[in-house]
């Protein structure tokens, strides 16, 4: 089945999103959700932080659907981002990355320790780009959103998940069917 053929239903069911751990050189570590890692050669990783200093090991540590996902999240959130090919892609992180080099250049302050983009192929054979935010986005719940470019270049929200109680997802939701 194409990638272009999946339904919405399709993805949410069968998209698995890992969980890698990154140590850096000073024993100290991050967790970061990525679409593909592959241990022989890791997955490039594009974070968007003011460390500057680059992982010296990584490790996968889980495999979660979007459902299973919202109930690994403790106090963030998940916007996964597909689109029809890799040039999509690309052009939506370009355009993120302008955006917030503007934003620097007329003055703002954008807190790049608190935002972290991943990006790749996912088991689906789908570009995905995917958004860590350190905050509680829903009702003070972690949440994850999926956010299809396939049809719209703009991006149509088409599927959300809540953390409600233990581990029953308290939203759950597609706006496409």
């Amino acid at each position: 089945m194409s990638s272009d053929n999946l339904t919405v239903k399709d993805i949410v069911e069968n998209l698995q999103i890992l969980r890698v751990r990154y140590e850096l050189p000073d024993s100290s570590a991050f967790v970061r959700y990525v679409p593909r890692f592959d241990d022989s050669q890791p997955e490039e990783l594009t974070v968007h932080s003011s460390w500057g200093i680059p992982a010296s090991g990584a490790d996968k540590t889980g495999s979660f659907s979007l459902p299973e996902l919202v109930n690994e999240l403790q106090y963030a959130y998940i916007l996964a981002h597909t689109f029809p090919n890799m040039q999509a892609m690309e052009f939506f992180l370009a355009g993120f990355d302008t955006s917030l080099s503007q934003l620097e250049f007329i003055g703002g302050n954008y807190d790049f320790d608190r935002m972290w983009i991943t990006s790749g192929v996912s088991n689906l054979g789908i570009p995905m780009a995917i958004f860590l935010g350190q905050r509680n986005a829903v009702n003070g719940q972690p949440s994850v959103t999926l956010v299809d470019h396939r049809q719209q270049a703009s991006g149509q929200v088409v599927y959300r998940a809540v953390r409600g109680a233990g581990e029953h997802v308290g939203e759950d939701f597609y706006s496409e069917e």
